[in-house]
Protein backbone atom coordinates (compact mmCIF):
# COMPACT_ATOMS: atom_id res chain seq x y z
CA UNK A 1 0.00 0.00 0.00
CA UNK A 2 1.17 3.49 -0.76
CA UNK A 3 -0.27 6.98 -0.26
CA UNK A 4 1.61 9.78 -1.98
CA UNK A 5 1.08 13.27 -3.32
CA UNK A 6 1.25 14.10 -7.02
CA UNK A 7 3.20 17.36 -7.02
CA UNK A 8 2.03 18.24 -10.52
CA UNK A 9 -1.69 18.17 -9.69
CA UNK A 10 -1.55 18.58 -5.91
CA UNK A 11 -3.80 15.54 -5.51
CA UNK A 12 -3.24 12.57 -3.21
CA UNK A 13 -3.15 9.04 -4.65
CA UNK A 14 -3.68 5.78 -2.83
CA UNK A 15 -2.56 2.39 -4.22
CA UNK A 16 -3.92 -0.46 -2.08
CA UNK A 17 -3.51 -4.25 -2.34
CA UNK A 18 -4.24 -6.14 0.87
CA UNK A 19 -2.30 -9.25 -0.17
CA UNK A 20 -0.41 -10.57 -3.16
CA UNK A 21 -2.76 -11.62 -5.95
CA UNK A 22 -5.74 -9.83 -4.41
CA UNK A 23 -7.74 -7.04 -6.02
CA UNK A 24 -5.90 -3.73 -6.35
CA UNK A 25 -7.55 -0.40 -5.49
CA UNK A 26 -6.37 2.95 -6.88
CA UNK A 27 -8.05 6.23 -5.95
CA UNK A 28 -7.28 9.96 -6.10
CA UNK A 29 -8.41 12.44 -3.42
CA UNK A 30 -7.86 16.06 -2.52
CA UNK A 31 -6.45 15.27 0.93
CA UNK A 32 -4.38 12.56 2.59
CA UNK A 33 -7.08 12.14 5.23
CA UNK A 34 -9.54 11.04 2.56
CA UNK A 35 -7.01 8.43 1.36
CA UNK A 36 -6.72 7.02 4.89
CA UNK A 37 -10.51 6.91 5.21
CA UNK A 38 -10.73 4.92 1.99
CA UNK A 39 -8.05 2.44 3.18
CA UNK A 40 -9.88 1.92 6.48
CA UNK A 41 -13.16 1.40 4.64
CA UNK A 42 -11.71 -1.30 2.35
CA UNK A 43 -10.05 -3.08 5.27
CA UNK A 44 -13.28 -3.00 7.26
CA UNK A 45 -15.28 -4.40 4.34
CA UNK A 46 -12.75 -7.19 3.85
CA UNK A 47 -12.88 -8.17 7.53
CA UNK A 48 -16.67 -8.14 7.41
CA UNK A 49 -16.72 -10.41 4.36
CA UNK A 50 -14.31 -12.82 6.04
CA UNK A 51 -16.49 -12.90 9.14
CA UNK A 52 -19.62 -13.51 7.08
CA UNK A 53 -17.80 -16.32 5.22
CA UNK A 54 -16.82 -17.96 8.47
CA UNK A 55 -20.24 -17.64 10.08
CA UNK A 56 -22.49 -18.32 7.11
CA UNK A 57 -20.74 -19.90 4.16
CA UNK A 58 -17.87 -22.16 5.25
CA UNK A 59 -19.79 -25.28 6.15
CA UNK A 60 -17.25 -27.70 4.71
CA UNK A 61 -16.82 -30.96 6.55
CA UNK A 62 -13.65 -32.41 8.01
CA UNK A 63 -13.48 -34.92 5.18
CA UNK A 64 -13.65 -32.09 2.63
CA UNK A 65 -10.76 -30.09 4.04
CA UNK A 66 -8.72 -33.29 4.34
CA UNK A 67 -9.36 -33.86 0.62
CA UNK A 68 -8.09 -30.35 -0.16
CA UNK A 69 -5.01 -30.89 2.02
CA UNK A 70 -4.24 -34.22 0.39
CA UNK A 71 -4.53 -32.87 -3.15
CA UNK A 72 -2.34 -29.86 -2.41
CA UNK A 73 0.13 -31.20 0.12
CA UNK A 74 -0.47 -34.73 1.40
CA UNK A 75 0.21 -36.62 -1.80
CA UNK A 76 3.64 -34.96 -2.01
CA UNK A 77 4.74 -36.47 1.32
CA UNK A 78 6.64 -39.73 1.50
CA UNK A 79 4.03 -41.13 3.93
CA UNK A 80 1.14 -39.04 2.63
CA UNK A 81 -1.15 -41.94 1.83
CA UNK A 82 -0.67 -43.49 5.27
CA UNK A 83 -1.32 -40.11 6.92
CA UNK A 84 -4.47 -39.71 4.83
CA UNK A 85 -5.69 -43.12 6.04
CA UNK A 86 -5.07 -42.09 9.66
CA UNK A 87 -7.00 -38.85 9.14
CA UNK A 88 -9.90 -40.72 7.55
CA UNK A 89 -9.99 -43.08 10.54
CA UNK A 90 -10.07 -40.09 12.88
CA UNK A 91 -13.03 -38.61 10.98
CA UNK A 92 -14.87 -41.92 11.19
CA UNK A 93 -14.30 -41.95 14.96
CA UNK A 94 -14.93 -38.25 15.75
CA UNK A 95 -17.68 -37.78 13.18
CA UNK A 96 -17.65 -35.87 9.90
CA UNK A 97 -18.48 -32.55 11.51
CA UNK A 98 -18.09 -29.09 10.01
CA UNK A 99 -14.36 -28.39 10.07
CA UNK A 100 -14.78 -25.03 11.82
CA UNK A 101 -16.75 -26.77 14.61
CA UNK A 102 -13.73 -28.81 15.67
CA UNK A 103 -12.61 -28.00 19.22
CA UNK A 104 -9.82 -28.93 21.61
CA UNK A 105 -12.40 -30.54 23.89
CA UNK A 106 -13.68 -32.74 21.08
CA UNK A 107 -10.14 -33.90 20.30
CA UNK A 108 -9.47 -34.54 23.99
CA UNK A 109 -12.55 -36.78 24.10
CA UNK A 110 -11.18 -38.70 21.11
CA UNK A 111 -7.81 -38.97 22.86
CA UNK A 112 -9.31 -40.21 26.13
CA UNK A 113 -11.35 -42.93 24.43
CA UNK A 114 -8.39 -44.07 22.34
CA UNK A 115 -6.17 -44.26 25.43
CA UNK A 116 -8.69 -46.51 27.20
CA UNK A 117 -9.62 -48.81 24.32
CA UNK A 118 -7.62 -52.02 24.07
CA UNK A 119 -6.54 -53.51 20.77
CA UNK A 120 -4.98 -56.74 19.63
CA UNK A 121 -5.48 -60.36 20.59
CA UNK A 122 -6.65 -61.31 24.06
CA UNK A 123 -3.20 -62.51 25.11
CA UNK A 124 -1.45 -59.38 23.86
CA UNK A 125 -3.87 -56.49 24.26
CA UNK A 126 -2.57 -52.93 24.37
CA UNK A 127 -3.80 -49.35 24.12
CA UNK A 128 -2.82 -46.69 21.61
CA UNK A 129 0.49 -45.15 22.65
CA UNK A 130 0.76 -41.51 23.68
CA UNK A 131 3.25 -40.92 20.89
CA UNK A 132 0.71 -42.16 18.34
CA UNK A 133 -1.95 -39.83 19.76
CA UNK A 134 0.50 -36.91 19.55
CA UNK A 135 1.04 -37.82 15.90
CA UNK A 136 -2.72 -37.79 15.30
CA UNK A 137 -2.96 -34.29 16.76
CA UNK A 138 -0.05 -33.16 14.61
CA UNK A 139 -1.63 -34.56 11.43
CA UNK A 140 -4.99 -32.85 11.93
CA UNK A 141 -3.42 -29.58 13.07
CA UNK A 142 -1.22 -29.59 9.96
CA UNK A 143 -4.30 -29.86 7.74
CA UNK A 144 -5.74 -26.66 9.21
CA UNK A 145 -2.38 -24.85 9.09
CA UNK A 146 -1.91 -25.68 5.43
CA UNK A 147 -5.40 -24.46 4.47
CA UNK A 148 -4.87 -21.25 6.45
CA UNK A 149 -1.52 -20.72 4.71
CA UNK A 150 -3.07 -20.96 1.23
CA UNK A 151 -6.07 -18.80 2.25
CA UNK A 152 -8.50 -21.66 1.80
CA UNK A 153 -9.97 -21.12 5.26
CA UNK A 154 -10.17 -17.81 7.12
CA UNK A 155 -10.61 -18.83 10.73
CA UNK A 156 -8.11 -19.68 13.44
CA UNK A 157 -6.82 -23.22 13.68
CA UNK A 158 -9.25 -24.76 16.21
CA UNK A 159 -6.51 -27.10 17.48
CA UNK A 160 -3.85 -24.43 17.85
CA UNK A 161 -4.03 -24.51 21.64
CA UNK A 162 -4.32 -28.29 21.97
CA UNK A 163 -1.50 -29.73 24.10
CA UNK A 164 0.51 -32.80 23.21
CA UNK A 165 0.99 -35.49 25.82
CA UNK A 166 4.36 -35.15 27.51
CA UNK A 167 6.28 -38.31 26.76
CA UNK A 168 8.77 -40.12 28.94
CA UNK A 169 12.01 -40.37 26.98
CA UNK A 170 12.56 -44.01 26.10
CA UNK A 171 15.92 -45.66 26.43
CA UNK A 172 17.25 -46.59 23.02
CA UNK A 173 17.50 -50.36 22.77
CA UNK A 174 20.34 -51.80 20.74
CA UNK A 175 21.87 -55.21 20.24
CA UNK A 176 25.20 -56.23 21.71
CA UNK A 177 27.63 -58.14 19.52
CA UNK A 178 26.62 -61.36 21.26
CA UNK A 179 22.94 -60.64 20.56
CA UNK A 180 23.73 -59.82 16.93
CA UNK A 181 25.46 -63.18 16.58
CA UNK A 182 22.52 -64.95 18.26
CA UNK A 183 20.04 -63.27 15.92
CA UNK A 184 22.00 -64.01 12.74
CA UNK A 185 22.48 -67.62 13.82
CA UNK A 186 18.74 -68.00 14.39
CA UNK A 187 17.92 -66.48 11.00
CA UNK A 188 20.36 -68.82 9.24
CA UNK A 189 18.97 -71.85 11.04
CA UNK A 190 15.24 -71.30 10.80
CA UNK A 191 14.19 -68.71 8.18
CA UNK A 192 12.75 -70.14 4.97
CA UNK A 193 12.68 -66.65 3.44
CA UNK A 194 16.05 -66.31 1.64
CA UNK A 195 16.10 -62.50 1.90
CA UNK A 196 15.87 -62.04 5.68
CA UNK A 197 19.54 -62.65 6.49
CA UNK A 198 20.93 -60.26 3.90
CA UNK A 199 18.42 -57.50 4.65
CA UNK A 200 19.31 -57.79 8.34
CA UNK A 201 23.03 -57.57 7.59
CA UNK A 202 22.55 -54.52 5.34
CA UNK A 203 20.52 -52.76 8.04
CA UNK A 204 23.32 -53.43 10.52
CA UNK A 205 26.03 -52.37 8.06
CA UNK A 206 24.43 -49.14 6.80
CA UNK A 207 21.95 -48.00 9.47
CA UNK A 208 19.13 -47.98 6.93
CA UNK A 209 15.50 -48.68 7.78
CA UNK A 210 14.14 -52.13 6.97
CA UNK A 211 11.84 -50.77 4.28
CA UNK A 212 14.67 -48.81 2.66
CA UNK A 213 16.79 -51.94 2.31
CA UNK A 214 13.86 -54.11 1.25
CA UNK A 215 13.18 -51.83 -1.74
CA UNK A 216 16.77 -52.01 -3.09
CA UNK A 217 17.58 -53.62 -6.43
CA UNK A 218 20.77 -54.38 -8.34
CA UNK A 219 20.73 -50.83 -9.76
CA UNK A 220 21.25 -49.44 -6.26
CA UNK A 221 24.54 -51.30 -5.84
CA UNK A 222 27.11 -48.78 -7.16
CA UNK A 223 30.85 -48.24 -6.70
CA UNK A 224 31.14 -50.16 -3.44
CA UNK A 225 28.06 -48.44 -1.99
CA UNK A 226 24.43 -49.20 -1.36
CA UNK A 227 22.43 -46.24 -2.66
CA UNK A 228 19.25 -45.34 -0.77
CA UNK A 229 16.75 -43.23 -2.72
CA UNK A 230 13.03 -42.54 -2.29
CA UNK A 231 13.68 -42.31 1.44
CA UNK A 232 11.63 -40.84 4.28
CA UNK A 233 13.76 -37.68 4.21
CA UNK A 234 13.59 -37.51 0.39
CA UNK A 235 17.39 -37.41 0.14
CA UNK A 236 19.70 -39.84 -1.63
CA UNK A 237 22.28 -41.53 0.61
CA UNK A 238 25.20 -43.59 -0.68
CA UNK A 239 26.60 -45.73 2.14
CA UNK A 240 29.85 -47.68 1.55
CA UNK A 241 29.87 -51.38 2.45
CA UNK A 242 32.85 -53.72 2.60
CA UNK A 243 33.81 -55.80 -0.43
CA UNK A 244 32.69 -59.11 1.08
CA UNK A 245 29.17 -57.83 1.74
CA UNK A 246 29.10 -56.08 -1.65
CA UNK A 247 29.85 -59.35 -3.43
CA UNK A 248 27.31 -61.16 -1.27
CA UNK A 249 24.60 -58.71 -2.35
CA UNK A 250 25.55 -59.13 -6.01
CA UNK A 251 25.41 -62.91 -5.76
CA UNK A 252 22.11 -62.78 -3.88
CA UNK A 253 20.38 -60.67 -6.53
CA UNK A 254 21.67 -62.93 -9.30
CA UNK A 255 20.41 -66.05 -7.51
CA UNK A 256 17.15 -64.92 -5.86
CA UNK A 257 16.21 -61.71 -7.67
CA UNK A 258 14.89 -58.62 -5.91
CA UNK A 259 13.97 -58.56 -2.23
CA UNK A 260 10.40 -59.40 -1.29
CA UNK A 261 8.39 -58.61 1.84
CA UNK A 262 10.38 -60.20 4.67
CA UNK A 263 9.57 -58.31 7.87
CA UNK A 264 7.18 -60.91 9.31
CA UNK A 265 9.80 -63.60 8.89
CA UNK A 266 12.34 -61.37 10.66
CA UNK A 267 9.93 -60.72 13.55
CA UNK A 268 9.42 -64.44 14.07
CA UNK A 269 13.17 -65.06 14.07
CA UNK A 270 13.67 -62.22 16.56
CA UNK A 271 11.06 -63.75 18.86
CA UNK A 272 12.65 -67.20 18.63
CA UNK A 273 16.04 -65.72 19.52
CA UNK A 274 14.60 -64.66 22.93
CA UNK A 275 15.96 -61.13 22.53
CA UNK A 276 13.62 -58.86 24.48
CA UNK A 277 13.02 -55.34 23.16
CA UNK A 278 10.83 -52.41 24.29
CA UNK A 279 7.29 -52.39 22.98
CA UNK A 280 7.00 -51.20 19.40
CA UNK A 281 10.54 -52.09 18.38
CA UNK A 282 11.45 -54.88 16.01
CA UNK A 283 13.49 -54.28 12.87
CA UNK A 284 14.17 -50.66 13.90
CA UNK A 285 16.50 -51.97 16.59
CA UNK A 286 18.95 -52.75 13.76
CA UNK A 287 19.13 -49.03 12.90
CA UNK A 288 19.61 -48.16 16.59
CA UNK A 289 22.29 -50.84 16.82
CA UNK A 290 24.25 -49.38 13.91
CA UNK A 291 24.10 -45.86 15.36
CA UNK A 292 24.98 -46.94 18.90
CA UNK A 293 28.00 -49.01 17.87
CA UNK A 294 29.08 -46.25 15.47
CA UNK A 295 29.32 -43.79 18.36
CA UNK A 296 30.81 -46.33 20.81
CA UNK A 297 33.59 -46.91 18.27
CA UNK A 298 34.40 -43.20 18.19
CA UNK A 299 32.32 -42.09 15.19
CA UNK A 300 31.55 -38.45 14.42
CA UNK A 301 28.00 -37.31 15.25
CA UNK A 302 27.74 -35.16 12.09
CA UNK A 303 28.81 -38.06 9.88
CA UNK A 304 26.24 -40.24 11.65
CA UNK A 305 23.53 -37.67 10.92
CA UNK A 306 24.33 -37.86 7.20
CA UNK A 307 24.47 -41.65 7.17
CA UNK A 308 21.09 -41.93 8.90
CA UNK A 309 19.57 -39.17 6.76
CA UNK A 310 18.30 -37.11 9.70
CA UNK A 311 17.21 -33.61 8.69
CA UNK A 312 17.49 -32.41 12.29
CA UNK A 313 20.68 -33.01 14.28
CA UNK A 314 18.60 -33.26 17.49
CA UNK A 315 17.39 -36.66 16.27
CA UNK A 316 20.97 -37.88 15.93
CA UNK A 317 22.04 -36.40 19.28
CA UNK A 318 20.16 -39.23 21.01
CA UNK A 319 23.13 -41.42 20.18
CA UNK A 320 25.75 -38.99 21.52
CA UNK A 321 25.60 -40.68 24.93
CA UNK A 322 27.22 -43.77 23.42
CA UNK A 323 30.40 -41.78 22.69
CA UNK A 324 33.05 -42.96 25.20
CA UNK A 325 33.95 -39.32 25.91
CA UNK A 326 30.33 -38.25 26.47
CA UNK A 327 29.91 -36.47 29.84
CA UNK A 328 33.42 -37.45 30.93
CA UNK A 329 33.69 -34.02 32.57
CA UNK A 330 31.32 -35.38 35.23
CA UNK A 331 34.22 -37.40 36.64
CA UNK A 332 36.57 -34.47 37.14
CA UNK A 333 34.18 -31.56 37.67
CA UNK A 334 31.78 -32.93 40.26
CA UNK A 335 31.95 -31.54 43.84
CA UNK A 336 33.47 -34.76 45.21
CA UNK A 337 36.36 -34.59 42.76
CA UNK A 338 39.65 -34.31 44.65
CA UNK A 339 38.07 -34.61 48.09
CA UNK A 340 39.63 -38.02 48.73
CA UNK A 341 43.09 -36.58 48.00
CA UNK A 342 42.44 -33.64 50.32
CA UNK A 343 41.31 -36.03 53.06
CA UNK A 344 44.46 -38.10 52.68
CA UNK A 345 46.64 -34.98 52.90
CA UNK A 346 44.81 -33.90 56.06
CA UNK A 347 45.37 -37.33 57.65
CA UNK A 348 49.08 -37.20 56.80
CA UNK A 349 49.41 -33.75 58.36
CA UNK A 350 47.62 -34.86 61.51
CA UNK A 351 49.92 -37.89 61.79
CA UNK A 352 53.03 -35.66 61.52
CA UNK A 353 51.70 -33.36 64.24
CA UNK A 354 51.01 -36.33 66.50
CA UNK A 355 54.52 -37.67 66.01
Amino acid sequence: MSIRKDHKTGKWKVDLQLKRGAKRYRRTYDTKAECNQFVNFIKGQTQLKNKEFIEKEDKRLLSEIIDIWYQGRGQELADGERTRNVLDSMVAFIGDIQARRMTVSRFNEYKAIKRSNKMGKADNQRTVSDKTLNNHLGYLRAVYNYLIEIDEIHYQNPLEKAKKIKLQERELAYLTKRQINTLLTEIRASCNNPHVLLITKLCLATGARWGEVESRTMTHLQNGCMVYSQTKGKKVRSIPINQKLYREVEAHFERYGEFTSSLCSFDRALKRSNIRLPRGQSSHVLRHTFASHFMMNGGNIIVLQRILGHADISMTMRYAKFDPTHFQEAINLNPLSGMDDEAEETIEVMEEITI
